[in-house]
This record gives C-alpha cells, sequence and structure tokens, in this order.
C-alpha cells in the first residue's frame, strides 16, 4: 500500500483519523455558534438594504393590515454613496525595499501584484467584500492557486470572490481584526445529496453521531467544509551573502555551486514556522485527505465595516444597523400619507341599505372605479332620498411633519446628507460643494480605511506565496502604475557537477520588503486630472507650453493616438525639448559653413588684427617722442643772473642721462 493510500496520510503526527474529525466537529460548533448571531444579524441587514419588500417588521405589517405598505429604500443609496466612492478611489499596492539593494526586487514585487489583480478580476472580489462590510459588517475574500490555463504547467497566483461570506467561519479564539493568528478555518458549502454520492462515491452521511445529524445534514443537502488548520514545525533556516533566506532542506544539493558562484552562507538557526494544511470533510468523513498549502498564512481575508471588542467578544455591523429604525418609521409615515391623500377626491358616501339595494357591486368599487353615473333607489325614510357624501378626511400635517423627521434620522445615523449625495444646497461655488462633499466622506472613510487593511494584510498573504509558486524557471508579466506591461524571464537555473543535474535557484527568496497600501484617486482619474492641469499650461507660448501639449496628447486615452504622438515627439526631439531614447533620431546640429565664407572671415580677421597692431606700434612712437620732449625740457639750464631779482636756489639737482624725467620742473620764486 502507498503512503497516500494510507487512512492517517496527511494528518497531524500521532493523530487518527477518528481523533482528527472529532476535533474537527468541536471546532466547527465552536466557531458556528461564536458567530451565529452576529451573522445572522448581518444577512438581515443585507437584505433590508438590498432585497425588496424586506423593511417592514411584524408589528408594522399588522398596523398596517391589507392596507398597502411602501417602501422609499434610502439606506441603499446611501450605502452606494460608499462603495461608489471606494470604486473611484481604489487602494493600491506599495512595496517598500528594507535594503537598497532590494530596490529593484521591489518594483518586481508590486508589479507582480498588479499583474495577479488584473488576471483574477480582483475588483470584482475587493467590491462584493466591501458592500457586506458597509452593509452588514462583514465580507471576505480568499488567495487561491490554480492552473494558468488548461496547456499549462505552471500554476498562478489567484484573488477569488466569495459570494457569501457568512459560510466563512473563523477561530473564535483569533484576537487580530485580520485573523491571521487563527488557528483554523471553516468554508461551508451545502451541495445536493445526488452531487455528494458522485464526488464521493462510498462515503454515506448516516455513520455520525445523533447529534450532529440537523447540523450537517437536512433531507436535500449535505453540508461540506474546507477545513483549513495550523500545524507548528521546526525547521532550520539560511542566510546568504546573495540576501537569500532560504530553508536549508531545500537547498542541501547546491550549497556548493552557490559558493563558487560567490554566494556564502552568512548565518544559519533553528525556528519554529507554522505550516498551514487543508481538506475536505463532511461530519463523518475526511473527504479529501489533508495537503499542505504552500504559505504561511490562511488564505481567508476578512473585510469589516464597524468592529469592536466588547466583554472580550468582537461586535461589528454596517450602516445599516443604526439607520433601520428610522427607514421603518419613514416608510409607514409616507405609506400613511399616501392612503390618506388618496381618500382627499373621494369622499365617502352615506346610504341606507335601500337606496343601493341591486347596486352593491357598482358601490363597492367606487374606490378603486370612477363611473359617470351613480344608481340608486330613493329611500322616502331618509332625510335626502338619496346617498349623500360626508366631508373628505383633512389630511394631518402631522404624519407630514413625522416624514420629514424621519427622513432627516435617516441622513443623520447615514452620515450621508443631502449635499454628500449630490443634491443642491445653500453652497454656491464648486469649491464650497466639494467641501461639503468631503465632511460626508469623512463620516465614512473608516470603511475605505478597513478595506485598505485588509488589501495589506491580502498583499502580505501572496508576497509570501511567491517565492513557492513563482519557482521554476518561467516567464513572467508585471503591471507598472499605469497598467503597461512588462514580461520577466526569472529563476535561471545552476549546474550541479556532483549530480550532473540544473536546479533552480529562486530568485524570488531574495530582498526583505514592507508592504503598505495607498489611498487615494485610482490612476485614471489622476490620468484626466494630469490631463486638465496640461491643457491649462498649453497655452504657455514658451517651449514649456509645447511639452505639455505633448504631456497632454499621452494623457489621452483614445484610439488612433500612437501615431500622433509618435510625430509630436519626432518633433520635439527635433527641436532639442526632449532628450532622444533608443530609436528616435538626435536633434540636428548646425549646418557647416560655406568655405568662401570661412576665408572672408579669416581676411577680415588677419586685416583687423593688422590694424590694431599698427593702431598699438603709433600709440607707442608718440608715448617714446612725448617721453623725449620732456626728458629734453627738463634739463635746459634756466638763467640766474637777471637783473634786479636775487639769486634763487634751484632744484633738484640736474637728472643723470640715465635716470627717466619726473614730468616737471621748479619755477623760479615758487618756494619763498
Amino acid at each position: 500500500m502507498r503512503e497516500t493510500d494510507s487512512p492517517d496520510y496527511g494528518l497531524p503526527e500521532g493523530v487518527s483519523a477518528d481523533d482528527f474529525l472529532r476535533e474537527m466537529r468541536d471546532r466547527y460548533r465552536q466557531a458556528e455558534e461564536h458567530v451565529r448571531a452576529a451573522y445572522k444579524q448581518a444577512e438581515a441587514d443585507m437584505k433590508f438594504a438590498f432585497v425588496p419588500d424586506q423593511q417592514w417588521d411584524d408589528w408594522m405589517v399588522a398596523q398596517r393590515g391589507k392596507r398597502p405598505r411602501y417602501t422609499f429604500n434610502k439606506v441603499r443609496m446611501a450605502i452606494k454613496q460608499v462603495t461608489n466612492d471606494q470604486r473611484m478611489n481604489r487602494p493600491q499596492p506599495k512595496v517598500r525595499a528594507v535594503g537598497d539593494t532590494d530596490k529593484a526586487y521591489a518594483e518586481v514585487r508590486e508589479g507582480i501584484f498588479r499583474s495577479i489583480e488584473r488576471h483574477s478580476n480582483a475588483d470584482r472580489a475587493y467590491d462584493t467584500a466591501f458592500q457586506f462590510g458597509v452593509g452588514g459588517g462583514f465580507g471576505c475574500w480568499r488567495i487561491g492557486t490554480n492552473w494558468a490555463d488548461d496547456s499549462a504547467f505552471e500554476q498562478d497566483i489567484f484573488i477569488e470572490e466569495i459570494e457569501n461570506p457568512y459560510a466563512v467561519l473563523f477561530d473564535p479564539a483569533a484576537k487580530k481584526k485580520d485573523r491571521r493568528d487563527g488557528r483554523f478555518l471553516f468554508f461551508t458549502d451545502r451541495i445536493p445529496r445526488q452531487e455528494y454520492a458522485r464526488r464521493w462515491p462510498g462515503k454515506d452521511i448516516t455513520d455520525f453521531n445523533g447529534d450532529w445529524a440537523p447540523l450537517w445534514t437536512d433531507t436535500t443537502t449535505v453540508l461540506v467544509c474546507e477545513y483549513w488548520y495550523a500545524v507548528q514545525v521546526k525547521r532550520e533556516k539560511v542566510k546568504f551573502s546573495d540576501g537569500r533566506v532560504l530553508f536549508a532542506d531545500e537547498i542541501e544539493s547546491i550549497t556548493d555551486e552557490m559558493e563558487r558562484a560567490g554566494i556564502t552562507e552568512i548565518a544559519r538557526r533553528e525556528v519554529e514556522t507554522t505550516e498551514i494544511r487543508h481538506c475536505v470533510v463532511s461530519g463523518a468523513h475526511i473527504l479529501e485527505k489533508p495537503s499542505k498549502w504552500p504559505g504561511k498564512f490562511i488564505p481567508f481575508v476578512p473585510v469589516w465595516g464597524d468592529i469592536l471588542r466588547v466583554d472580550g467578544k468582537d461586535q461589528f455591523c454596517g450602516m445599516v444597523a443604526f439607520s433601520k429604525d428610522a427607514q421603518r418609521l419613514y416608510n409607514y409615515e409616507r405609506s400613511i400619507f399616501i392612503e390618506t391623500l388618496s381618500k382627499q377626491p373621494k369622499s365617502p358616501l352615506m346610504a341606507t341599505p335601500k337606496m343601493i339595494e341591486g347596486y352593491e357591486a357598482q358601490y363597492s368599487r367606487l374606490g378603486v372605479d370612477d363611473p359617470p353615473v351613480l344608481l340608486y333607489n330613493v329611500d322616502e325614510t331618509a332625510p335626502n332620498g338619496r346617498p349623500t357624501r360626508e366631508s373628505p378626511p383633512a389630511l394631518p400635517a402631522a404624519i407630514a411633519n413625522a416624514a420629514q423627521i424621519s427622513n432627516d434620522d435617516i441622513k443623520a445615523t447615514s452620515g450621508k446628507f443631502d449635499a454628500s449625495l449630490g443634491a443642491r444646497s445653500n453652497e454656491t461655488s464648486g469649491k464650497a460643494i466639494m467641501a461639503r462633499q468631503r465632511e460626508g466622506d469623512v463620516s465614512s472613510f473608516d470603511y475605505i480605511d478597513n478595506l485598505a487593511f485588509a488589501q495589506k494584510y491580502s498583499y502580505e498573504i501572496i508576497n509570501d506565496l511567491i517565492p513557492h509558486i513563482y519557482d521554476t524557471p518561467r516567464q513572467i508579466r508585471i503591471l507598472g502604475e499605469d497598467q503597461s506591461e512588462k514580461v520577466l524571464a526569472v529563476n535561471q537555473p545552476v549546474y550541479d557537477e556532483q549530480t550532473g543535474q540544473w536546479v533552480e535557484v529562486n530568485d524570488f527568496e531574495k530582498g526583505k520588503f514592507d508592504i503598505g497600501v495607498t489611498v487615494g484617486p485610482s490612476f485614471t482619474t489622476q490620468r484626466m486630472e494630469a490631463a486638465d492641469a496640461m491643457m491649462n499650461l498649453s497655452n504657455d507660448p514658451s517651449p514649456l507650453g509645447l511639452i505639455a501639449k505633448f504631456g497632454f496628447l499621452k494623457s489621452l486615452d483614445a484610439p488612433g493616438m500612437d501615431e500622433l504622438l509618435k510625430a509630436a515627439r519626432k518633433v520635439l526631439v527635433q527641436q532639442g525639448l526632449l532628450e532622444p531614447e533608443e530609436g528616435d533620431q538626435p536633434a540636428p546640429g548646425p549646418p557647416p559653413p560655406n568655405p568662401k565664407d570661412v576665408a572672408d572671415a579669416e581676411l577680415k580677421g588677419a586685416q583687423a588684427a593688422k590694424a590694431t597692431a599698427e593702431a598699438e606700434q603709433t600709440t607707442v612712437e608718440t608715448q617714446r617722442m612725448v617721453a623725449q620732449d620732456q626728458f629734453a625740457l627738463a634739463n635746459t639750464p634756466i638763467p640766474t643772473d637777471v637783473p634786479g631779482l636775487p639769486p634763487v636756489p634751484i632744484g633738484p639737482p640736474p637728472l643723470s642721462a640715465t635716470e627717466p624725467p619726473q614730468g616737471g620742473f621748479f619755477v623760479p620764486g615758487a618756494l619763498q
């Protein structure tokens, strides 16, 4: 007998199938009893908001009897204001590398997240879970793996919608909001008995304790569960110099090749890690044997509305819970108002039995028909002898006022007032209207924040799965923030010289990352806003205006734009306004000069240089002649024997022929 054929295959060590099923049933009972009342209330809230004719309670139905009951569902639109706002501002993944060397890997991880979301149609899963979270207080989606297509031999990661979140039962002992600390989880489904017999022949549904029969079976269906549970195991982890952290038992055969490649072991330690296992069970049988899940998290992601731990137990609800009474009163009061209003033109008739004898059918339908002639019998005993109308009932203003009060109560309990829903108010400017709408968004921002928290946990689950699922040489597609595609080849093999085999080394074991979520306008909204800003900048007459026009064209998502963008880019590159990229023709340089013009320019330059030299020579010659004249004048003797004048000493003494002239001389009598 093969190991996989053993009845205990896949069970925890030392645990028999009977013990396993006994523990499973006890856990199911705990989980189901823990949330039974809360799930029932949440389901009723969702029906109240989204299923017609669910807003009248038993007391009001009894009060109205056979009289009309109308429904004016305002709660639904308040919820849609929140859910549609979320669709316009979807949370986006953000991966940050812990070390500088991991930045490129962080961009790849982020691109893989977006690719998984696209091929999974994850927006559908997010929207369904968020709608249940806002309306009833709890929604959920799951992460799964499957073959990429029928012809593929490689698996991909998928984000899967859960249409009925109340089929998910978490461990009651889990305390964290994302339930990552839960020891087990059940995902239930009821299938017809015939389908059960076809899928699992020989697995009867009667050989378990009678106490469980009403819970696990009924006359037509059988309850079947995916049972997920965590097991603690000890393994050795090894850290390498290139950043990889791997389990020792996974890389024993290629450690020497890694050393020759310069990848050395840095540290090794024993860790107690969590293994996740899952199987399919009924109340009495293990229908599909336990198997190991590649990640360390149970891959179910809860989305909460309002949640608070009270008396050691989580209490949760959505927007409907506190608006139900106001909505019921509004429906009741409006129904009375419409009923009273409908009777205004048809006041009741007063008649004796003799007056309507033979015409009973006609009179019984006066509230519906509008006959042109009303026949009657004359009754001489009556004061007028014929039927007479009474005054119509007065329209009670109190009913109209009460309906208005209930309408205001719905707004107050939901936090969505007229301006938040787009109705005209006192605001006149666009900024004032937007400010009032933002006030309404603030009242419900905690729902968006809870969704972002759930998506962060979802990305952490996927990040943990990536090394295990994308673990073979393959090509993967990643998406940028603008949804641009890029294909990467990953996990190139290493040749093991001892065994002569190629062994894959997982690229995705490298690096350590922080997973985050950004909440804001979607890329489409940002693109539209950028287009509007660039359209305004395009009026600038400077080169910046030309670049803005090109940016405006790039932001348009319209058919036939590729050729126009190529032509516009070519023009800007030729003008030197954009840097050329691969395949672009660089901007042309200046044209070569005309040889004749060059010769003329050189001739004119030489002539100008000659004229300058001649002018400088003339200047030097002039300065030399002036200096000689001054020297001669300074050394000319001055007569001292002029009659009538006393002798005057002359100084300074005469200059020698080697001393330069000082530019002046003494006048006789100047120093007296």
